[in-house]
């Protein structure tokens, strides 16, 4: 192993950490133009709805006001005022919604005709929706907001009473309420931080979402907003900062002809929000994804500088030679263990592919107001789940994985593995599968059971040094004392095995392969593991005619696979559980707070500590805690020690232990007690409703 080849290793490993640095850099300010975007393209939309509905709402005003214009047109005021004009303007208001009432003034400015009883005879002479008519038509004139004597806030749209002389002679006027524009703009808006806006030319506001003091009822002159309408009066879109304020995004548009505006914003900040969200995101991919990288660098160049210390070692000194064997086999362990994770890593990345994916179309769909995201929230958990039973088997392969026996599907499992031992098997081996149709449930640890079939694939390739056909079979079979069986066959085209050999092969450390090549641990985990789980394990081998290594399990009397459950149902707190309080302690403040909303969300109420002596202290407060969900391992005092002195103070308390921590011969983790629970993280939402309801079910047979 030569100098530069190690500095070649030293390279990859910084390229490891900083490849995936730049990356994200670069992802970012991609994201922050998009989400900039996508953010300017809502503002202007809402401002499209809120145009539409103000077209409308004025529309229909001036509908009606010339309605009342022809209703009255040849009449006197006299018989304006005698005559039952008033009940046709009720009759006239009352489809109107935004409408507050309907005025006929006569040309000394009093009401001579109006929807309500009480507003006749009210004088509007100094009113400007009186007085603009007076000198010239100017065709419909649209008041400033001004508060009723009721008080409510109305604006009034007005016009002149035709006369075939055209002479000035009263006005019509039909006022409208802002709450009907307020309340439709908190809807379409709601509940984005927002300033929606129907004000005139002049910058005078008629109505604001989210109100604001009347003081400031007209835009300021330096108001960019303002400054755009004058500029761009039939409409547009843009971005600003507000005298006193910070910058926003926002679109107008004119009303047809008539003198008024929409407009909405949105502070920047708003998006910039959704795009720091996205940055961590992306920030935890990309330190994942670093790190990884960066492991297996690392491994890769710890590998290097081992084989040129060995090879220096065994050039040197001769004596030496046990030691550097040694290593060798190490770093023989090493390559299978790379081999391993090579094919880990890529599903890994195919699963954070699918979670990342998914998430992010449901954040671009619901940020565009879709909310059919179910499929991909689906697709999220289910990779999730499937990225939770890949650590499973990486526990087992170490050895860290407590057996954990549950009904499985012998097909699906195998089925499942195929990619898995192709990538790890290499080309020259050809992986097919014989399944029996519709096999029996068995009753054995998943995790164990893809471990015992990846040992043996790898023995069958150790032993087809050309190239050959491995065959993965199911087949019904029965055990020693009659029952049902399913038998699992791993077959291989190799060399075989004579009869002295099959005789021995299941002994610990006996191996067949070269010194440094093998551990001889392989088969006799294989048989420890079958013959724990009530099974029995058969090798027909004969020298040159290949190996098939049989393992037979037993049926689950259940009769129904864990892996087609699925999320069908969750287990809710029996009746009068709902009003259960759970102290939650765990010193990480995400898990804390994601596990509190977890259990909240299944109807108990919660409480949090961050450690063992704040839980104690709240156990003492709250004398209505009914269960301890409490992390294994935390500094200070940790969960079994917790658990210990928490009952000792209250012996009805129930008990879950929440770890992620593997379980072996020297670390056997908490051992529950009566009304104490093992939760093995990470888990699903229907593993803690049913750790939870065990809770109850130890406390009703209490």
């Amino acid at each position: 192993m030569s100098l530069s080849t190690v500095r070649l290793h030293q390279l990859l490993v910084a390229a490891a950490f900083l490849v995936p640095c730049v990356v994200l850099v670069g992802a970012a300010w991609w994201n922050r133009a998009e989400v900039l975007r996508e953010e300017d393209s809502a503002v202007v939309r809402t401002a499209a709805v809120m145009h539409e509905h103000a077209s409308k709402v004025f529309d229909t005003a001036e509908l009606a006001m010339d309605r009342v214009d022809d209703y009255v047109f040849d009449r006197s005021w006299s018989q304006i005022a005698a005559s039952a004009t008033g009940g046709f303007l009720a009759s006239l208001k009352a489809p109107l919604a935004q409408a507050r009432a309907v005025w006929v003034v006569d040309p000394q400015g009093r009401v001579q005709a109006s929807s309500r009883e009480g507003d006749l005879g009210r004088d509007l002479s100094e009113r400007d929706v009186f007085s603009v008519h007076r000198q010239r038509d100017i065709g419909i004139y649209v008041s400033p907001a001004v508060r009723e004597p009721d008080g409510l806030t109305a604006f009034m749209v007005s016009r002149r009473r035709s006369t075939e002389d055209g002479r000035f002679d009263g006005v019509i006027v039909i006022a409208l309420g802002t709450e009907y524009f307020a309340r439709f703009y908190a809807e379409i808006a709601a509940p984005t931080a927002h300033q929606a806006m129907l004000l005139r030319a002049d910058g005078a506001l008629l109505v604001r979402d989210p109100p604001g003091p009347e003081a400031d009822a007209r835009l300021a002159p330096s108001d960019p907003l303002l400054r755009a309408i004058r500029a761009r009066p039939q409409g547009g879109a843009g971005s600003g900062t507000p005298p006193g304020e910070t910058e926003r995004l926002y679109a107008w548009r004119r009303i047809g002809d008539y003198p008024v505006q929409v407009a909405f914003s949105v502070e920047t900040t708003v998006a910039l929000d959704r795009w720091y969200d996205n940055l961590r995101v992306y920030g935890l991919v990309a330190t994942v994804s670093a790190l990884t990288l960066v492991l297996m660098a690392w491994l890769a160049l710890a590998r290097a500088r081992a084989e040129q210390q060995a090879l220096s070692d065994l050039k040197r000194e001769h004596a030496q030679r046990l030691a550097a064997e040694s290593q060798l086999r190490q770093s023989q362990k090493m390559e299978a263990v790379g081999q391993l994770t090579g094919g880990i890593a890529h599903d890994f990345n195919n699963l954070l592919a699918v979670i990342t994916g998914s998430l992010e179309l449901v954040q671009r769909r619901i940020a565009r107001g879709d909310t059919d995201v179910g499929r991909f929230i689906a697709g999220a958990l289910d990779g999730t789940d499937r990225a939770a039973k890949l650590t499973h088997r990486l526990l087992a392969f170490a050895r860290q994985q407590p057996l954990e026996p549950r009904p499985t599907d012998p097909n699906r499992l195998i089925t499942g593995m195929v990619d898995l031992l192709r990538r790890t098997l290499g080309e020259t081996v050809r992986v097919e599968t014989r399944l029996m149709a519709d096999p029996p449930a068995v009753f054995v640890d998943q995790n164990q059971l893809e471990n015992a079939i990846l040992n043996l694939a790898v023995n069958a390739r150790d032993a087809m040094p050309g190239g050959g056909r491995l065959t993965l079979e199911t087949t019904a079979g029965t055990l020693e004392d009659g029952t049902s069986a399913v038998a699992v066959t791993v077959r291989d085209t190799g060399t075989g095995m004579p009869p002295e050999v099959v005789a021995r092969a299941f002994e610990p450390f006996f191996t067949t392969k070269p010194q440094g090549r093998g551990t001889g641990l392989g088969l006799s985990q294989v048989y420890g593991f079958v013959t724990q789980s009530g099974g029995r394990v058969r090798i027909d081998s004969r020298p040159g005619q290949g190996t098939a290594i049989e393992l037979t399990l037993p049926v689950s009397l259940e009769g129904v696979p864990a892996e087609t459950a699925g999320r069908a149902s969750l287990a809710a707190p029996a009746p009068g559980r709902a009003a259960q309080t759970v102290l939650v302690v765990e010193d990480d403040a995400a898990v804390r707070l994601a596990s509190a909303e977890t259990i909240g969300e299944l109807g108990y109420r919660t409480l949090t500590a961050p450690d063992g002596a704040a839980a104690l202290a709240t156990l003492d407060r709250e004398r209505e805690v009914a269960v301890l969900f409490t992390d294994v391992v935390m500094p200070g005092i940790d969960g079994p020690t917790l658990a210990a002195e928490a009952r000792r103070r209250r012996p009805d308390l129930r008990v879950i232990f929440a770890t992620g921590h593997p379980r072996d011969d020297q670390q056997e983790g908490p051992r529950p007690a009566p009304g104490e629970t093992v939760l093995r993280k990470p888990f699903t939402i229907e593993a803690l409703a049913e750790a939870l309801e065990a809770t109850n079910r130890a406390e009703a047979s209490a």
